[in-house]
């Protein structure tokens, strides 16, 4: 089996491209944020756990589906950008795998935000209660964790979406619109009772109801599933 090979080259393309930037960047703008709200709080009172909780509301509201489309930009481009797709589906084996191991790296780069952002919130939960002598409680690490791990696994249907516009473009253009998109129209959606079911929305499911959780949970990661193998077969069929 080669996919690990082109797992291993995916890794090491990294390195050439922002995407590591991206992955720091994305989680430490949602914690520093809080953190900075936490500070200019003059209430009588902060709960620290309403302060991690804060950061996991604006990471799935927000900041998570911007990043995955701006994720799904940089990893498709790495190919578009010096037009090699051309070689690289010339080679035995490429097909699916080149585009399999693309969205396995795209899913533990998510997996590794979601993980880097509850350590910094953790982070910012305790500077602020050192800082604040009226913040109270903890940041409750195992419930925040718990959270952002329900998240990732509840975004990985827009993510193979994302991903799948953006290797089926050679521009940048489309996958960019069709995440904003996506995310302006969540914002507008989110009481809506189709709100459920809305890609863009999963993520943000997690912090209701535990039927609204259910489907979120079940419909990211087998809709994710369907949604990868959809793409496997589309992409697989291009011309080289």
């Amino acid at each position: 089996m080669m996919l690990h090979r082109y797992l291993i080259v995916e890794i090491l393309k990294l390195r050439r491209s922002l995407a590591l930037l991206l992955c720091l960047a994305a989680p430490s703008c949602v914690a520093i944020l809080n953190l900075l709200i936490g500070l200019d709080s003059e209430a009588p009172e902060i709960e620290l756990a309403r302060v991690g909780a804060s950061c996991a509301a604006i990471w799935s509201f927000v900041m998570l589906p911007l990043a995955v489309t701006a994720l799904s930009v940089l990893m498709a481009q790495m190919e578009h950008g010096p037009r090699s797709w051309n070689h690289l589906l010339t080679l035995a084996g490429a097909r699916p795998n080149a585009f399999l191991a693309k969205a396995l790296v795209m899913l533990v780069l998510i997996a590794a935000m979601s993980a880097l952002l509850w350590l910094e919130a953790l982070g910012a939960t305790w500077l602020l209660g050192q800082l604040k002598p009226q913040a109270t409680g903890s940041a409750e690490p195992a419930a925040l964790a718990l959270t952002l791990a329900k998240m990732a696994v509840a975004s990985m249907l827009v993510a193979m979406l994302q991903l799948w516009v953006a290797l089926r473009f050679r521009s940048f253009v489309p996958p960019l619109v069709f995440g904003i998109a996506g995310t302006f129209v969540a914002i507008g959606a989110t009481t809506a009772r189709q709100g459920v079911y809305f890609p863009w929305l999963l993520a943000v499911n997690i912090l209701s109801l535990p039927e609204r959780q259910s489907i979120a949970l079940w419909l990211g990661s087998l809709g994710g599933a369907a949604a990868l193998l959809a793409m496997l077969v589309h992409l697989s069929r291009r011309e080289a």
